[in-house]
């Protein structure tokens, strides 16, 4: 009988320890540069020692307010929020802004307005003015609107919701979405020019 030769065995332990030191080694890669990137907002955060923005709303006042029978408001408002960036080294890009005038929990009005940059250690006053047109409101806010009316004052809330990003030197951070309420905003009747500011807070 003739006995055929076995075929040759191949051993891959070679092949497979560079593969694994391949995955290690980009492992590794990829933590250092997680640690650079890290330590790197450590510092700008540190170095830039960021300031809480500040809002406050003034001279808010109401023009040509009515509230009907069947409990439909209409009415202009007006009102300047101040906008304040403390910080030395951070800017502020607005890239979107949409503010509400509230009545409890209903929306009275609404308007948006266009983009701004807000430069390092700035004020920014925006003016805004809001219209209600025949707005349907529920009947125990149309009861307290009544109730208010009668002495001659509305206590609203106005909230702003707005899209920013933060830059620091040539560094611009992702889009994050900032809410600003201004509670117990009293706007008069009687007289538009009188008004009450109201310090708002921000989820900033």
């Amino acid at each position: 009988l003739e006995i055929e030769p076995m075929p040759p065995i191949t051993y891959h332990a070679p092949a497979l320890h560079r593969r694994r030191s391949l995955v290690c080694y980009v492992f590794l890669v990829i933590l250092t540069l997680i640690f650079i990137v890290a330590t790197g907002f450590l510092i700008t955060w540190i170095v830039t020692k960021p300031k809480k923005l500040h809002y406050t709303l003034e001279n808010a006042s109401v023009e040509k307010f009515n509230l009907t029978d069947d409990n439909h408001v209409s009415g202009t408002f007006k009102f300047t929020i101040r906008s304040q960036n403390p910080n030395h080294r951070i800017s502020v890009y607005y890239n979107s802004v949409e503010i509400f005038v509230k009545f409890k929990d209903q929306t009275l009005a609404f308007d948006t307005i266009e983009p701004f940059h807000q430069p390092r250690m700035n004020i920014t006053q925006i003016d805004d003015t809001l219209v209600a047109q025949n707005v349907p409101v529920s009947k125990s806010n149309g009861k307290n609107l009544r109730a208010q009316t009668s002495l001659g004052k509305i206590d609203l809330e106005v909230y702003v919701k707005a899209r920013v990003r933060f830059q620091v030197g040539i560094w611009k951070s992702s889009h994050r979405t900032v809410k600003i309420e201004c509670s117990h905003v009293t706007v008069f009747l009687s007289n538009s020019n009188q008004s009450q500011n109201s310090s708002c807070d921000a989820d900033t």
